[in-house]
């Protein structure tokens, strides 16, 4: 039933309207003027769905309004941005209000006005649509009534009040209806005008369209080579975030060469080198203190890291990193000649007791890796691969390495014999 709602600040307008749902089979304007002969419509308004292909119609005769009326749901849509969600606010007397919108348009027969008892009834059959109620945003100064429904619901606060107060002017403009005809032929002078005036806002249209792909197009161009300039940055980046192993594993043993095995009662046990730093770690003997170690170590080392563990010190070695010629896409060599490069280093290396592992896996250094984009065919790959064996074959190891390879860090097991093991990646065009 058509009720007038009063919206504070702004003026009068319609609820309870009749939503129908426009099929799509002819053009909009012929389903409208079809639909409003049986009821002798005067106004209509035509909610187009946001994205959707779905739209409605509200139509009002001019018995029900003389004055051009204004849809109250408009204002809801203005007021809420969401596509799906149901609003229960109380507009007095007795009276609530009841409004959803689904996909972005009005949800069949939820335009609806009366009291509470008639209204809940209506809102327990929206509900029951759902799988999931809570997935249905509820605006509502009515959440006693709803949170006795047997629901988990997600209940946001919204009144006649909150809706003034979210409103401007354009608003209220937007959501008034427009004439409604449903005359098939109109007078020869007004079809005369109509066909001049269609005719140069056709023109005016085709121009309009030309400009705006004009600008698409230059806005899709722009965003291409934006996203081609940053995807090379990133690729660069990538493939040259480590340093060759050949030029960083002399560098790690040159730092370690002399490192005393025992430093004022301090047993050295661990040693790892990775980026710019390699890490000793110390474990205490016998009446070993902090304070011994400080006393003990060379001048020349930065401050050591004390923890929690008295019997530990953490001792950082800074190395200097030489910088090496910068990898390039265009001379990096394919997976397959990286892969077997590796693997007769592998079958040589084997026969002196030291194990390469070879990539399992190989991924993009950058883009999306999960989506097959042929724009992106071009990128170049990375896989990890691990040595281990004798630490008197780690350097002549490294020296075999091509210069796509880069360390991620050596480790070294200090018993007897000296090992280690060295974890890397390799860059390798597809």
């Amino acid at each position: 039933m058509l009720t007038q709602l009063q919206v504070p600040e702004f003026g009068t307008a319609l609820m309870g309207l009749d939503w129908l749902t426009l099929p799509g089979i002819e053009s909009t304007r012929d389903e409208i003027r079809q639909l409003g002969r049986p009821v002798d419509a005067a106004w209509q308004f035509v909610w187009q769905g946001k994205g959707q292909t779905e739209s409605c119609v509200a139509l009002v005769s001019r018995a029900m309004s003389r004055k051009r009326p204004v849809a109250a749901a408009a204002l809801i849509r203005a007021a809420i941005t969401e596509d799906q969600f149901l609003t229960l606010i109380d507009i007095g007397e007795d009276r609530l209000w009841l409004f959803g919108v689904q996909n972005g348009v009005p949800m069949t027969r939820t335009d609806r006005v009366g009291p509470a008892v008639e209204v809940m009834a209506q809102v327990r059959d929206v509900i029951n649509q759902f799988s999931n109620p809570s997935e249905l945003p509820i605006y509502t100064d009515q959440q006693a009534l709803l949170e006795a429904l047997p629901h988990t619901l997600d209940l946001r606060h919204f009144s006649l009040q909150v809706l003034g107060h979210s409103l401007h002017k354009r608003d209220f403009a937007k959501a008034a209806f427009s004439r409604h005809t449903s005359l098939p032929v109109v007078p020869l002078l007004l079809c005369i005008g109509l066909l001049a005036g269609g005719c140069v806002y056709y023109v005016y249209q085709l121009q309009a369209a030309e400009t705006a792909r004009r600008d698409a197009s230059l806005v899709r161009e722009q965003a291409i080579a934006q996203r081609k300039l940053e995807l090379a940055n990133a690729v660069n980046a990538a493939i040259n975030a480590s340093v060759p192993a050949r030029l960083s594993v002399p560098v790690y043993l040159d730092a370690t060469r002399d490192l005393k095995r025992l430093l004022a009662g301090w047993r050295l046990t661990g040693l790892e080198c990775a980026a710019a730093t390699c890490t000793l770690t110390y474990q205490a003997q016998a009446f070993a203190t902090w304070a011994g170690y400080l006393a003990a170590k060379p001048p020349e080392w930065p401050a050591p890291m004390f923890d929690s563990d008295t019997q530990k010190v953490t001792q950082p070695l800074p190395v200097s990193l030489p910088i090496g010629t910068p990898r390039t896409v265009e001379a990096l060599p394919t997976r397959d000649a990286a892969n077997q490069k590796l693997g007769n280093l592998a079958q040589v290396s084997k026969m002196l007791g030291v194990t390469l592992t070879l990539p399992s896996a190989w991924a993009r250094v950058a883009g999306n890796a999960a989506v097959a984009v042929p724009e992106e065919s071009w990128i170049p790959m990375v896989g990890a691969y691990s040595a281990t064996g004798s630490a008197v074959l780690l350097e002549d190891l490294a020296a075999r390495l091509p210069m796509t390879s880069g360390v991620s860090s050596v480790t070294f097991k200090l018993d007897d014999p000296l090992t280690f093991t060295l974890e890397g990646t390799v860059y390798a065009n597809p």
